[in-house]
């Protein structure tokens, strides 16, 4: 048996949502009280939170949460609400378990600011190794909520899912994502900077290019990169002759934004 459907006019945009619910309507720790400062959960809570995007667990959660609360539905709340079956329930039973599994005690962008500073590694330092989480970790939620981020609502003041990280740590984070192609330089000595065949600097010009807003919010030289971004000293020198040249840099305290 489907949900009765009501007849309602579809919201534009999610509604401001209350995420507050009675003792009696059962919720659950989206981290399961594990420490992300583990790096086998922090992997755990990744790929658990670009799984419930996919399959619209977040959206599909705030759709009852919406209908709970009397508040209107947009067209995407109401066909995620229609697909829920309820056998031997009552249409208006209350939706408790979804998949067996109880709604979040929070909403998706309080466990998604929990979840994303422990993807920061500062400083980099191309030598260390990392862990793919800390390489793949922030790039993958983020296009995924590209993809499925579309309907989820929003804290109050904030009007895109892009902008419900605090700027600070979502430039940084975007900046490891251009740093990660420098990984591994000078940790053995087959891994250096080679000036007949530069494609990691190209490579990681590009990024730089694709995040150039977080190049500009740093005012980002070569200078400072240099102190965000640590490479051994060999492939230091020939990183910033390759980046004056790529990028026509006359010094090192020279804007790479107004270059890229």
């Amino acid at each position: 048996m489907s949900r009765k459907k009501k007849k309602k006019r579809a919201a534009r945009q999610p509604a401001p949502l209350r995420w507050s619910f009675d003792s009696s309507i059962p919720t659950e720790d989206f981290f399961e009280g594990q420490p992300l400062t583990d790096i086998w959960n922090l992997q755990e809570a990744v790929d658990n939170f670009v799984y419930w995007l996919e399959e619209d667990r977040f959206l599909t959660w705030e759709a009852v949460a919406c209908e709970e609360q009397g508040l209107p539905l947009t067209a995407q709340q109401e066909k995620l609400l229609n697909s829920l079956l309820h056998f031997g329930d009552a249409e208006d039973a209350q939706i408790l378990y979804i998949n067996e599994l109880a709604r979040p005690s929070e909403p998706w962008y309080v466990i998604l600011n929990k979840l994303v500073p422990h993807l920061l590694i500062e400083p980099f330092r191309t030598t260390d190794g990392h862990y793919d989480v800390h390489s793949d970790g922030w790039p993958r939620i983020m296009t995924t909520l590209e993809e499925h981020g579309q309907g989820l609502s929003l804290p109050s003041g904030v009007t895109s899912f892009r902008e419900v990280i605090p700027p600070d740590l979502r430039h940084r984070l975007w900046l490891q994502y251009c740093f990660d192609i420098l990984g591994g330089l000078g940790k053995t000595n087959d891994l250096t900077l080679d000036e007949e065949d530069p494609w990691r600097v190209d490579e990681f010009i590009l990024r730089l290019r694709e995040t150039k807003e977080s190049v500009a919010y740093f005012g980002l030289t070569l200078e400072s990169l240099l102190t965000w971004v640590h490479l051994p000293e060999r492939e230091r020198l020939v990183f910033v002759k390759l980046m004056q040249a790529k990028l026509g840099l006359r010094s090192v305290q020279e804007s790479i934004a107004e270059r890229l």
